[in-house]
């Protein structure tokens, strides 16, 4: 019957009292999030710090400060908090809005060592800068990264023309 359109009185009695449900639930989100509201009005600056990271939400941010603070103190370096997470290098266990540096750098240890590898690395990753910027009080700041990326880019240049003229070629960069 439902095929055609119509619902008999017992699925319209079922549908109803899942409606319920699912009201009663918007409210008691609706309630939660009204109380995370108030109890973060003293963290506004870090929630907003942490939100400028795209794909992290208010609610992600939210989530990370309840989880790790926001006094980076009791964590002497960026790795002892990764540490502390379980994201430390060699971690084998699994754990955007737009195409960011943490985007492609993702999918460039994806295609190395796999999704499971690269979810880990990127979620040590992303604690890093985290740290960094609950510790030094700053936005996120993808511009850096494409300064690092010139800089890697141009080390790289250099050691394949040393490379090249270790093996008697001559070398000439235009611009």
């Amino acid at each position: 019957m439902s095929v055609n359109g119509t619902l008999s009185e017992h699925q319209k009695a079922f549908l109803k009292i899942l409606m319920g449900h699912y009201d009663s639930l918007k409210e008691h989100l609706a309630e939660i999030e009204k109380n995370l509201e108030a109890d973060m009005i003293p963290f506004a600056l870090q929630v907003e710090q942490l939100s400028s990271i795209y794909g992290i939400s208010t609610t992600a941010s939210c989530a990370i400060i309840a989880e790790i603070g926001i006094d980076m103190k009791p964590f002497k370096t960026a790795e002892h908090i990764c540490s502390w997470a379980g994201l430390c290098p060699g971690n084998n266990e699994s754990a955007g809005k737009r195409n960011t540096y943490l985007s492609a750098w993702y999918w460039r240890i994806k295609q190395k060592k796999g999704a499971q590898k690269a979810i880990v690395a990127l979620a040590r990753k992303l604690l890093v800068i985290i740290y960094t910027m609950l510790k030094q009080g700053t936005l996120f700041d993808e511009s850096c990264f494409e300064a690092r990326r010139k800089n890697c880019e141009q080390k790289q240049l250099s050691r394949y023309i040393r490379e090249l003229e270790k093996h008697g070629y001559h070398v000439e960069v235009q611009a």
